[in-house]
């Protein structure tokens, strides 16, 4: 009888859960984003001189000079990076250049190319799904990962999208036992990119 019960409970948690999804589903520019069990403020953030735009949680701020350097030590950083104020959660957004663009490969295409090659490279990262989220009469295609560093295990989402002749690349990641909270909330982001 208490095993029921239990059963029942879980059961209705797990609906509540996914009705609160639901709700969410649908963001418009002046809304607010369920992630986890909080309900956060989204703004437009205006990326790379205006050509496209992506909503995000208020929470999510430039990230300044100096930790770019010491977070992303490459010399090649990308120059977009909005990160939240505990420093749990990161956005990334760069353009790839033209030859690693392919313009004639499809977006999701190109990610699967992108996915093998980091698979090749990146042995001990593992990896999960793939997907397409239809944004402005446009693909983003994304795929997530595991990736293990120095001080524990990395959640990522990598992500493009066209913009003209322009392919926009953008990585989410936040520490992997918090991917469970992110990863709806992130897919229900990249609904909202603009052209």
């Amino acid at each position: 009888m208490a095993k029921e019960r239990e059963h029942a409970d879980a059961e209705i948690l797990a609906l509540r859960h996914k009705y609160r999804e639901k709700q969410a589903g649908h963001i418009t520019d002046s809304r607010k984003i369920l992630i986890g069990t909080d309900s956060v403020p989204l703004y437009k953030e205006i990326l790379f001189g205006g050509i496209c735009s992506i909503m995000l949680p208020e929470s999510m701020k430039d990230m300044d000079e100096i930790e770019r350097m010491v977070r992303y030590q490459n010399r090649n950083r990308t120059p977009v990076i909005r990160t939240d104020a505990d420093r749990e959660a990161s956005m990334t957004f760069s353009i790839l250049s033209p030859a690693d663009a392919g313009d004639t490969v499809s977006v999701p295409g190109q990610l699967a190319k992108i996915r093998s090659d980091m698979k090749k490279i990146w042995k001990q990262n593992i990896f999960y799904d793939t997907g397409e989220v239809a944004a402005d009469g446009g693909c983003v295609a994304w795929m997530d990962l595991r990736a293990y560093c120095l001080d524990g295990n990395l959640y990522s989402m990598v992500f493009l999208f066209r913009v003209g002749k322009k392919t926009v690349l953008g990585n989410f990641h936040c520490s992997f036992p918090r991917y469970d909270v992110w990863k709806p909330a992130v897919l229900r982001l990249l609904a909202t990119v603009r052209v």
